[in-house]
């Protein structure tokens, strides 16, 4: 791929994130009156604020896969590494001595959140509180670690549309 074929990828999965980013916030402002959860205020949840935790999960789960899947290796390719035969966890230790990451076990922890929260099978109440709380008190830490990475590439690139 050409420079200008890199930078137009990763301008369209920044595009992509953002989407996801807007609309995790969007639902998190509805329902963050509800955090911390307690079993007691979780079984009282209307049905309209559920679907916001339900697009609140979906958002973050989006958003956690594209930055793993699609937005990690795109800067890795802008910035001339050679990603094709490395393993995800040397490409999160390349990202972080690079200064991308603080420290690549933050995405470790979001990723555990990530599975705790969308697995399909029945929970305990108790299960379920914990990990939107888990979530919850990640979503700095995820949206931090996004912002980080878009100001990066808006600097290192010169051309950047939103």
């Amino acid at each position: 791929m050409t420079e200008n074929e890199i930078i137009h990828s990763l301008n369209d999965t920044f595009i992509l994130c953002d989407i996801h980013m807007e609309r995790m916030m969007y639902a998190f402002e509805k329902i963050k009156h509800h955090f911390p959860l307690t079993r007691d205020n979780y079984l009282h949840i209307s049905p309209d604020d559920l679907s916001y935790f339900d697009q609140l999960i979906f958002r973050y789960s989006k958003l956690q896969d594209t930055m793993g899947k699609r937005l990690f290796p795109q800067i890795l390719e802008f910035l001339g590494e050679d990603i094709r035969t490395m393993a995800f966890i040397d490409l999160l230790n390349k990202m972080e001595k690079l200064g991308l990451l603080s420290n690549h076990r933050e995405w470790f922890a979001l990723r555990e959140t990530r599975n705790i929260v969308t697995h399909e099978y029945p929970f305990t109440v108790e299960d379920i509180t914990q990990g939107l709380n888990a979530l919850s008190a990640q979503l700095l830490t995820l949206t931090s670690m996004y912002n980080h990475l878009k100001a990066y590439f808006k600097a290192r690139s010169g051309s950047f549309r939103s």
